[in-house]
């Protein structure tokens, strides 16, 4: 039961209610924060999205289970990346930079382990990386494995985010022909994944 709200309310907050309605340190409350940070990322909105880490810095610490925590690192990782280019200052991009890649040597540490369900993570991001450092040829070279190793996982829902994210880029640099290729993979794959807010808000926005 949240404090303070009677069962009936409970189903029709937003996620701000929630996360007023509960103890910042409790499971529920990170529990929600990764909830929002993921359609925060699902949507591509960034600056939506680092409120979550900054607010709620400690969220991977708090997901014991393997895949929860490493999805959470990803996803901080993934947020620091994209910000980074529009922080403030040379020294808040080089901190959202640094961070990020603290993060992705940690990932690399759980894939030499032999976690090979977070091995497509690390190539996103790395595609992400060197799109910051203006390296063409890695930055697809990552994108592409990423999308492979995805769909070798069965993770359907990150193969998407690569083609989307893959899409934006190329987007960016003028490159229409590969970025109608990588929107309309990324379509077709939130299509059957089910995300179909995410399709139908795509479809406006490109068109």
């Amino acid at each position: 039961r949240l404090r303070n709200l009677a069962s009936k309310d409970e189903t029709s907050l937003g996620f701000k209610e929630l996360l007023k309605a509960v103890e910042p340190t409790s499971n529920v409350f990170h529990t929600v924060n990764m909830m929002q940070l993921e359609l925060f990322v699902l949507f591509q909105d960034w600056e939506g999205a680092l409120p979550c880490l900054t607010e709620a810095p400690d969220t991977q610490k708090r997901f014991l289970a393997m895949h929860a925590s490493a999805r959470g690192m990803f996803l901080e990782a993934l947020v620091y990346l994209k910000t980074s280019s529009h922080a403030s200052s040379w020294l808040a991009r080089r901190k959202r930079k640094m961070k990020a890649i603290k993060t992705l040597q940690k990932l690399h540490g759980l894939v030499e382990k032999g976690n090979d369900d977070v091995r497509h993570y690390m190539h996103i991001l790395m595609a992400e990386c060197y799109v910051l450092e203006k390296n063409v040829s890695a930055a697809e070279n990552n994108f592409k494995a990423a999308t492979s190793i995805a769909e070798l996982g069965g993770f359907l829902h990150d193969k998407a985010l690569a083609h989307d994210l893959a899409c934006a880029w190329y987007k960016a640099q003028g490159k229409d022909d590969w970025a109608n290729y990588h929107f309309e993979n990324s379509q077709k794959l939130y299509t059957e994944w089910g995300a179909t807010s995410k399709v139908e808000t795509e479809h406006i926005y490109y068109n």
